[in-house]
């Protein structure tokens, strides 16, 4: 796998919008069947919930507010949301093995006024072990 992918916006149309104007400025990207692969050999055997977090400070997005990431799950994980500064729990459960391998189909919503030259959106992966 990549540590890293490229993705390219598109403009929303407007069958994709919620109903209101804001679907003018709205971009999505997409990037489908990601496979993650977590080096868990530190909590192999023990009970542990593991999140999906963006980080508070995008560069290239000038207001937290613009972008939200939503995936869907093809594993154990469940599927979810996030926003800059949050994390959502995606697994509370034994960790088998010295890897967790999932694939994960990922959406990110931009709103165009609030992105800057260079984004780049590097979710990352918390693991906390149950004591």
């Amino acid at each position: 796998p990549k540590a890293r992918i490229d993705v390219a916006p598109r403009w929303l149309a407007e069958y994709e919008s919620p109903g209101n104007r804001d679907w003018l400025h709205a971009m999505v990207a997409e990037a489908a069947n990601v496979e993650v692969r977590l080096d868990t050999r530190a909590y192999a055997g023990r009970r542990g919930r593991i999140y999906l977090a963006i980080p508070a400070q995008v560069p290239g997005l000038l207001s937290p507010t613009a972008l939200r990431v939503t995936w869907l799950s093809r594993g154990v994980f469940a599927s979810g949301e996030a926003v800059p500064g949050s994390r959502t729990l995606v697994y509370d459960g034994a960790i088998a093995g010295p890897y967790t391998v999932v694939r994960l189909d990922f959406r990110f919503e931009l709103d165009s006024r609030y992105v800057g030259p260079g984004l780049r959106v590097d979710p990352y992966f918390e693991i906390d072990p149950e004591p």
